[in-house]
């Protein structure tokens, strides 16, 4: 069975190919190293696997195209945040990593904001 993912390179040493769950791997940790993000949201079924392999990729769609590649993610922020700042860095941070780890251009990176973290400012309100 052939695994999804990027052929990279036939050389004469070999294949090289990037599989889909590395891209979005990257791109997980990438949107969770930025101030503000709360957490990934993930799906049913992602939310489901994510609790039994901690995968940083959960929640991440991934799409490849010819040389290319974009994602989709839904984030939880934290209350308080400038939200679009928050979204525009998450895009930046994805593609700089992508893009220097893979070498693949990444084309564009989707970012839908599906909750606020409201625990950090009912702490501070019980205070």
């Amino acid at each position: 069975m052939d695994t999804p993912g990027v052929d990279m390179a036939e050389e004469n040493t070999g294949k090289v190919k990037i599989d889909t769950e590395v891209l979005a791997s990257i791109a997980g940790v990438a949107a969770m190293g930025v101030p503000g993000v709360h957490r990934i949201k993930t799906g049913l079924v992602a939310g489901i696997t994510h609790l039994f392999r901690k995968r940083p990729d959960a929640g991440i769609h991934v799409v490849v195209g010819e040389g290319e590649v974009s994602f989709t993610l839904s984030i939880v922020v934290d209350y308080g945040v400038n939200i679009p700042e928050v979204t525009f860095q998450v895009q930046k941070k994805i593609r700089e990593e992508v893009e220097k780890m893979s070498g693949l251009k990444v084309s564009r990176v989707d970012v839908l904001v599906r909750g606020v973290n409201l625990s950090e400012k009912r702490s501070r309100k019980n205070d």
